[in-house]
């Protein structure tokens, strides 16, 4: 029957393949591609700061309290935690299909909570979706010829980070591997007594030799005196 029709209606047939062909290759030239289309992963990252804290200290005071408000949450699958020092991270994933906006909402509202007993040095919680965004978009290594590590991380740092950042389309960078240099000053306990020591014995030394000098000058001054009182006495007699 479609051999019949175009054999009747060759015109007919020539326009139809005609659009056909235009709208293809108009839909071509405005087809947007995305390599790395958005995606919602059912998984959220609480980042938590704790300056000064150890890493046990982390664990009983933000990680365990975290874990335990946020599992009662609808949609929650699994939750773990990592506490190092001044700092608490705790992963939370949830059910496929699960809204993670609401999700966000939930979890905010839980730690709204919490925060009122916390003590005033843990810092507000971060919350991040999981998501292709957050990762990198072109990951590029530095070397530079002449330069060891520690100069290698100077120049990254004040020249070319600067330079990269100011580059159109460049939202942020992040430098991995950087080395910079520590000086770490341990004192020598047994050391530092002996020298408080000889310093202490040098400071009474003349400690001493002060009050020797000073018990001579008072002994020439009762000399003198004796002598004043003897010229007064045979001045009176």
């Amino acid at each position: 029957m479609l051999s019949k029709f175009s054999v009747k209606k060759p015109f007919t047939v020539l326009v139809a393949v005609i659009l056909v062909i235009v709208l293809g290759i108009v839909s071509f030239m405005k087809m947007t591609p995305n390599l790395l289309p958005n995606m919602d992963f059912p998984y959220m990252v609480i980042i938590t700061t704790y300056p000064g804290a150890s890493p046990e200290l982390v664990e009983t005071t933000v990680s365990k309290p975290l874990e335990q408000s946020v599992s009662v949450l609808d949609g929650v699958k699994t939750v773990t935690s990592s506490s190092s020092d001044n700092y608490s991270m705790v992963m939370v994933e949830f059910e496929d299909g699960t809204n993670m906006d609401s999700a966000v909402v939930d979890v905010s509202g839980k730690i709204d909570m919490l925060e009122g007993v916390w003590d005033d040095t843990v810092g507000t919680p971060t919350i991040m979706e999981i998501n292709p965004d957050m990762m990198p978009a072109s990951v590029v290594a530095v070397d530079v010829e002449d330069m060891d590590t520690v100069e290698l991380t100077e120049y990254l740092n004040d020249e070319l980070l600067n330079q990269l950042e100011g580059v159109e389309g460049v939202a942020t960078i992040t430098s991995v591997g950087a080395v910079e240099e520590d000086i770490t000053v341990t004192i020598d306990h047994e050391k530092l007594e002996n020298v408080n020591k000889k310093v202490q014995k040098a400071i009474n030394s003349k400690f001493d030799e002060g009050i020797d000098e000073l018990n001579d000058a008072l002994a020439h001054l009762n000399e003198g005196l004796d002598q004043v009182n003897d010229g007064q006495k045979q001045i009176d007699t």
